[in-house]
């Protein structure tokens, strides 16, 4: 790889991504030159060279009649359900709530169909949740096959130049990453998080990032639709938005929204864009978004409008706590294993997944649990996996007798100048 700076590598990268995403480079060279990767490791301008060939290997968005609006990307790694990100649906209130503000907010998300709406929807709206085209980032593709297969999925920094490139072809002003450490020391997720910073900022785009636990569902839904109506909730029902039940997510969602906000211009800093986002969660104005978008981009606005007539799952059961106490934990990954085998996931491409299926926790990590409460309610069509669901979202509790003072949810921010700890008092009363 050239040590040069990104730029000057531009002109050979385009040439070199092009040709890994036609076939010129065989697949025996490419495996052999990513293992050499994995043992060598690539510095910093080195993974910016990689991340802008791939870029460089395929079609970008083309913003060009949006110009006058600032466009701000949300990055969040996408995860299967056993890594984390279990009942993480941050991007359906955040997109809108940025949006609100007349930023523009495109966000890939690797679920879900494709694009539907049209692109000048998109830039009326300023905002658009949507698959990446086969067009986008071809070399990264036809790499990750490769890497799926030989063992280099880990490494550091076909990692970052894989989930860069998919976000610098969406052409943002700025990045904001949110790095999630769910099980993995936090050391790993810092380092994977620097990383991006510096390859986003030697991509030439302004990059931040907060780092966050998830060790515990985040809301109080799991599963395709019940996240959607909690999102639909939140963004609909000042009552809802302030629910205990909903507090983490919400608050995730605003710290990511104010740093947004922040390098979109719209806030002075971070305590300002969390006071002036909260604004426009609870005044209506995310919601507005979020139906526009709906309608935008295909959707049934009756339905996000009366959620409550979506269908729901054949068979339901309580989760019954069987002692009394504090809830310390929800284990997400179990939590997540469970959601699978319910039909909420899949094991193989070719699984059907059901949308209805999913577990709603009725009590969350800190509140107070008495023996006989019902912590949570699992919905499946799959009624011969629903005794035994019910009792591993019950092992997957932890309990304590005393109350203890739960860990931070956000515990680090990140820039280009390096890591400090997050305020927590900034989220005020």
């Amino acid at each position: 790889m050239a040590s040069s700076s990104p730029s000057k590598a531009s002109s050979s990268s385009t040439a070199a991504g092009a040709s890994t995403s036609v076939g010129h480079v065989k697949d025996y060279q490419m495996t052999a030159w990513l293992m050499a990767i994995c043992l060598n490791g690539m510095n910093g301008v080195e993974t910016a060279a990689l991340c802008d060939a791939m870029v460089d290997s395929g079609e970008v968005m083309d913003w060009s009649a949006a110009l006058h609006l600032q466009r701000c990307e949300q990055l969040t790694q996408g995860r299967q359900t056993q890594h984390g990100g279990v009942g993480d649906k941050v991007s359906l209130i955040l997109a809108p709530l940025v949006a609100s503000f007349d930023l523009v907010v495109p966000m890939m998300a690797g679920r879900g169909l494709g694009h539907t709406g049209d692109r000048s929807d998109d830039r009326r709206l300023n905002a658009a949740i949507v698959s990446p085209s086969k067009d986008m980032v071809p070399a990264d593709k036809r790499m990750y096959a490769l890497r799926d297969v030989t063992s280099t999925v880990s490494c550091l920094p076909l990692q970052i130049s894989s989930i860069m490139s998919k976000k610098i072809a969406e052409r943002p002003d700025s990045l904001f990453r949110r790095q999630i450490w769910p099980w993995k020391n936090v050391e790993e997720s810092l380092q994977l998080a620097s990383g991006m910073i510096e390859t986003g900022e030697l991509c030439g785009i302004n990059t931040t990032a907060l780092v966050t636990r998830m060790d515990s569902p985040l809301g109080y839904a799991v599963g395709n639709w019940l996240e959607v109506k909690e999102c639909i909730e939140i963004m609909s029902s000042k009552e809802a938005a302030l629910s205990e039940l909903s507090a983490d997510l919400v608050n995730v969602t605003l710290a990511l929204a104010a740093q947004m906000l922040v390098q979109g211009g719209k806030a002075g800093n971070l305590r300002d864009g969390i006071v002036k986002a909260k604004e426009n969660l609870l005044n209506g104005k995310a919601w507005d978004k979020f139906r526009e978008m709906v309608s935008a981009q295909g959707g049934d606005v009756d339905t996000i409008d009366f959620p409550e007539q979506y269908a729901q799952a054949q068979f339901s059961a309580e989760v019954i706590s069987s002692q009394s106490g504090y809830l310390v934990s929800i284990n997400a990954l179990e939590v997540g294993l469970v959601g699978v085998n319910i039909g909420a996931g899949r094991k193989t491409v070719d699984d059907p997944i059901d949308k209805t299926a999913g577990i709603l926790f009725h009590k969350r990590p800190g509140m107070h649990v008495v023996e006989g409460d019902v912590l949570a309610t699992v919905y499946t069509e799959r009624g011969d996996q629903l005794a035994n669901a019910v009792q591993r979202i019950l092992d997957s509790c932890t309990f304590s007798d005393d109350q203890i003072e739960l860990p931070p949810l956000i515990t680090n921010f990140v820039t280009n100048e390096g890591v400090e700890d997050f305020d927590q008092s900034i989220f005020g009363e």
